[in-house]
């Protein structure tokens, strides 16, 4: 049987709460709460949730942007979070990340060649003239001629410093590509562009992708696995057909109900959960999800729900699908 990519396992991550004179930890955070999935070679994975559910966290988690509390991140068949040296330095190579804005994660001092060669001179023994070809080739594979070589990030537009982060993050032919939001800061018309991009390097490239995104169109156009986290847990979590079609969870169903389709002519009722997110600084006993579902029961007070397979590959963590 074939090895997973990436494999997450009972990930946590707690931010400490410090209060007065000597920064005394007074509490934590509990931005995610013992996360476990995988990302499975040449497949694309989206998180989704509201905002402040823990998906960002996970992924600077995945690329050691933050070091987790607990648990274990296996790439192949290391552990991440206890390489170092070379092996940590090959593990950046192998993967990469677009971000939401552009020209946030572009360097305004760069040029465009600078900004590809940078990531090319720092892990790959290449001459001037072999990085100047793999520049070119670059640019030509995201769509931009080379004129674009030697222009500043503010001197394009937003899709074209979207490309030019996504040719930085194919630069050393990674395995693995976390894509946090990557058209959210663009244009509608812009966005399907760039998703078009995205899948054709996909095939292309044989890449994998994990995808971090609220938007459910995106999520379903693109993806062959979903995940859906609120407050630190996974919720529910299956093949993207399977969760648009038939979404089990309550919180997931809610997710979808807002989504509109331009395309029915029926007016349906959304389904909208009572009050705000708990804090992830005091989050409720039980299931995550209760103090707003309209489904909740008494034992979803008490207890965490079980993770429970529903379909094949399909899996839910609430008591409304565990079998008695």
């Amino acid at each position: 049987m074939k090895m997973p990519l990436l494999r997450v396992l009972d990930l946590r991550k707690y931010f400490p709460i410090k209060a007065g004179l000597f920064g005394k930890i007074v509490g934590y955070i509990k931005a995610v709460d013992g996360v476990t999935f995988e990302v499975k070679d040449g497949e694309v994975l989206s998180l989704v949730g509201e905002s402040g559910s823990g998906k960002t966290t996970i992924a600077k988690n995945i690329l050691l942007l933050e070091e987790p509390t607990s648990g274990q991140i296996i790439f192949g068949e290391s552990d991440i979070t206890k390489i170092s040296g070379r092996k940590l330095k090959e593990y950046r190579r192998m993967v990469q990340a677009v971000f939401q804005n552009p020209f946030l994660s572009l360097d305004p001092r760069m040029r465009v060649n600078e900004i590809l060669s940078e990531p090319l001179m720092a892990h790959m023994k290449l001459t001037r003239k072999e990085i100047e070809e793999r520049v070119t080739r670059l640019l030509e594979i995201i769509g931009l001629d080379s004129s674009f070589m030697y222009k500043f990030p503010h001197e394009l537009s937003g899709g074209q410093a979207q490309r030019i982060a996504i040719a930085r993050a194919i630069a050393l032919e990674p395995k693995l590509v976390i894509l946090d939001e990557p058209t959210s800061a663009l244009d509608v018309s812009v966005q399907a562009q760039i998703l078009n991009l995205l899948s054709e390097l996909k095939e292309k490239l044989g890449l994998s992708y994990l995808m971090i995104t609220h938007d459910l169109s995106i999520v379903k156009y693109i993806s062959d696995r979903t995940m859906v986290i609120y407050l630190g847990k996974i919720m529910e979590e299956g093949p993207t057909e399977k969760i648009f079609e038939e979404p089990h969870h309550p919180y997931t169903q809610i997710l979808l109900s807002s989504v509109p389709d331009i395309y029915s002519r029926k007016s349906e009722k959304k389904t909208i959960p009572r009050g705000e997110p708990p804090s992830p600084v005091n989050p409720p006993q039980g299931c995550r999800f209760h103090t707003r579902c309209p489904s909740a029961m008494p034992l979803c007070k008490e207890k965490t729900p079980l993770e429970t397979q529903v379909d094949e590959g399909h899996l839910v963590s609430c008591w409304l699908y565990v079998r008695k």
